[in-house]
């Protein structure tokens, strides 16, 4: 026999559903979602395209005489005309934006909304988060920015070479920090 209350008000879930599936959106749509590898990975292959993208479009620019060195002596400024400047900010605008699309989807992957992203034109809250995106861990089910995205395998390959490269670039720079200051004491000592 039910015991519920006829008189008692409906009970209802008011809870949005969650979706369902998998993530199947471009990597370049801002409403996904991103995993730590992916998102690491498609930042170095951007990276990547984007610098050659940028050392390609140097070099026909300077073959045009868009882009020159200066004359010994001469105003910097007078090197690159206005139209280099203007061509060169094409692809950096576009790795700009593609960079923030990536972030949103990274942010979106541990629940937290795009606007996040703003916290990397602040100086050391940068740090803060790009740690945080590096090392929290996303929603394993469906969050409100949809379902999670799985991770290719070239994605695990490219963000394991990242990881290597940025540790690499950490020990190189601490090593750095110590050897080059004693090198100049070195060298100067020995110039007495």
């Amino acid at each position: 026999m039910d015991k519920s209350n006829p008189y008692a008000s409906p009970l209802s879930d008011v809870t949005r559903p969650a979706p369902m599936g998998v993530d199947s959106t471009s990597p370049f749509d801002p409403n996904g979602r991103f995993s730590r590898l992916s998102w690491l990975a498609w930042s170095l292959v951007l990276g990547v395209v984007g610098s050659v993208v940028v050392g390609v479009l140097v070099f026909v620019l300077s073959l045009l005489g868009l882009v020159a060195m200066p004359q010994p002596g001469a105003d910097p400024s007078a090197a690159v005309p206005i139209v280099g400047v203007i061509v060169m900010l094409i692809p950096y605008l576009i790795m700009v934006v593609l960079g923030v699309i990536l972030t949103v989807r990274r942010f979106h992957d541990i629940d937290a909304s795009g606007w996040w992203c703003l916290l990397f034109i602040v100086p050391l809250a940068n740090l803060v988060a790009f740690l945080v995106l590096l090392f929290k861990r996303g929603d394993d089910a469906a969050n409100r920015f949809g379902p999670p995205r799985p991770t290719a395998g070239w994605e695990q390959v490219v963000a394991i070479i990242y990881i290597v490269l940025i540790v690499l670039g950490l020990v190189g720079g601490i090593i750095a920090a110590i050897a080059i200051p004693s090198v100049i004491s070195y060298q100067t000592s020995g110039m007495h």
